[in-house]
This record gives C-alpha cells, structure tokens and sequence, in this order.
C-alpha cells in the first residue's frame, strides 16, 4: 500500500491564493510556493491522497506521460517532507475522492512542480506574536491564561 501524507500541522500553516499554494513552516520562519501542477499534488495531500492517487488526479488534468509524472510527483513528496512540510500518515482510511479540476476536458501540458523556497522574511516571520497564543486564540498571548487562572 502507497504510502499516504498530511500536513505537517500546526507547524506548517497554508493558504491558496488565486490558485498558488502559500506554506509557511512556523518553526523555521521559511515560507514556500507551489504553483500549478505543485499546487494539484498539496491540494492533494490536503485529502489524504497516496502517490499513485496523486498522480492518478495529474493524468486527469495534465497531458504527460505516467512514468514523467510518477517521477515527479515521487520529487516533490521527499522535497516536502525534507523540508518538514508533510509528514507521513499512518492511517489506513482511504482518502477523499479527487475530482479533476473543470477545464472543458482539455488537459494542459505538464510541468513537473516546483517547490520554490524563500528564506527572506524568516526573522519577521519568528518575530510575529501568532506564535505565542493562549488556548483563546489570537490575539490573546500565551501565558496570560495561566495568570488569569
């Protein structure tokens, strides 16, 4: 049985923004961005997918041969969980169904994904309060729950 992964939470934290997957790894303050066919493979962790039902939901999509998209798809999971990002899933319950993405059935060419890596912004990102919150919640700090208390 393929192996199946999830997101690395809470460290990890992931917004899509007009189709680009935005990942940001709270411990290390590194951001990511997954774009087109990067963003179909998190979209597909995201469900509880394997390797072989990720690249499955490619086919669908991407116009490739399987072994280029096998390959890829192989790449990016040992990229993202190098990088910490996901992290295996020990779970035998299948994952959510994959439905193709709408495109008038026209399938575009594929692009192996790229995970692109920013460290820029890594002290302002380990700077920001959300990392410290109480079991309120942002905006409440951590620690004043147990002064309260």
């Amino acid at each position: 049985m393929a192996t199946r992964f999830r997101v690395n939470s809470p460290n990890v934290i992931h917004e899509t923004i007009e189709g680009e997957v935005i990942l940001i790894d709270l411990k290390t303050g590194t951001y990511y961005s997954l774009r087109d066919s990067g963003a179909a493979v998190w979209h597909a962790i995201e469900r509880g997918a394997d390797e072989e039902e990720i690249r499955g939901a490619l086919e669908l999509r991407y116009d490739g041969s399987e072994q280029e998209m096998r390959d890829a798809v192989r790449a990016l999971l040992g990229e993202l969980e190098a990088e910490s990002l996901i992290r295996p899933d020990e779970s035998t319950a299948p994952g959510a169904e994959i439905r193709p993405v709408s495109n008038g059935g026209l399938r575009t060419p594929f692009r192996p994904p790229a995970l692109e890596k920013h460290t820029d912004m890594q002290d302002l990102i380990l700077l920001d309060p959300v990392h410290e919150v109480g079991a309120q919640g942002w905006p409440h700090p951590a620690g004043l729950d147990e002064v309260r208390g």
